[in-house]
């Protein structure tokens, strides 16, 4: 296992699971004193399947732009905070946070949506991290699925 100065990669994509999921690299970074690195990957392309220049630097924007909320948000509840790095990558998720996880101590993943038809445990993209990461893998569950485990429990 690699220890890149004890940075813990976090996988980002404006879902409440990933947004969970930055809460807890944020904490654990805290307590570990390590720095967070927060990683936005996404796919998209041009009618042929391959982006132009205009398409990518679009998309760079919204999803940019989709991370500085979701980590404004994270931050406001936070108390103290671990050194934060951004990284924002055209590619496969689970490609990108394998690969930028290489020399990190641990990789935090949020899990899928709950109503998923396919991968109803993990996701896709959590699933592919398990697999193949060449560090240790926290999936932090989607608050809905915390929820609805917990009302099932009462009731």
């Amino acid at each position: 296992m690699g220890d890149r100065g004890g940075v813990i990669v976090v996988g980002v994509d404006g879902s409440a699971g990933a947004a969970a999921a930055l809460d807890f690299a944020l904490a654990e970074g805290w307590k570990r004193a390590c720095a967070v690195e927060v990683v936005t990957a996404w796919l998209g392309g041009g009618h042929d399947g391959s982006p132009d220049s205009d398409e990518l630097a679009d998309g760079r924007e919204r999803v940019q732009h989709m991370q500085d909320q979701v980590v404004a948000r994270s931050l406001a509840g936070q108390v103290s905070v671990p050194e934060l790095r951004r990284v924002v990558v055209h590619d496969y998720a689970g490609r990108v946070l394998i690969s930028r996880a290489e020399l990190a101590s641990m990789l935090v993943v949020g899990s899928g949506s709950p109503s998923s038809a396919s991968h109803q445990v993990l996701g896709s993209v959590a699933e592919y991290c398990v697999r193949h990461s060449p560090v240790p893998v926290v999936i932090v569950p989607a608050p809905e699925r915390i929820e609805r485990r917990a009302a099932a429990s009462r009731g």
